[in-house]
C-alpha cells in the first residue's frame, strides 16, 4: 500500500477520533475550548440544555463520518 493511502487513512482516523470526542465526550471538548462543563446561568426555563451541546453533537458526528468516509473511500479505491 502506498504511503499516500496510509497518510490519508491516519488523517481519517484522526478526524474520526476528534469527531467522536466532540459528539460523545463533550467534557473533554469543552475543556479544550475553555468552556465550563455546565452553563452557569439559564437563559430561560424553556432551555433544557446549553446550545454548545447541540453544536458539538452535530459537528462531531459530521467530522467523524467525514473521516470514516474519506479513509474508507481512499482505501477501497486503492484495493480495487
Amino acid at each position: 500500500m502506498p504511503a499516500s493511502v496510509v497518510i490519508v487513512d491516519l488523517f481519517g482516523l484522526l478526524l474520526a477520533v476528534t469527531g467522536f470526542t466532540m459528539a460523545f465526550r463533550q467534557h473533554v471538548a469543552r475543556g479544550l475550548l475553555g468552556r465550563p462543563l455546565r452553563p452557569t446561568a439559564r437563559q430561560s426555563a424553556d432551555d433544557d440544555e446549553d446550545p454548545l451541546t447541540y453544536v458539538l453533537r452535530i459537528a462531531g458526528v459530521m467530522v467523524m463520518v467525514f473521516g470514516v468516509v474519506i479513509a474508507g473511500m481512499v482505501t477501497l479505491i486503492h484495493l480495487r
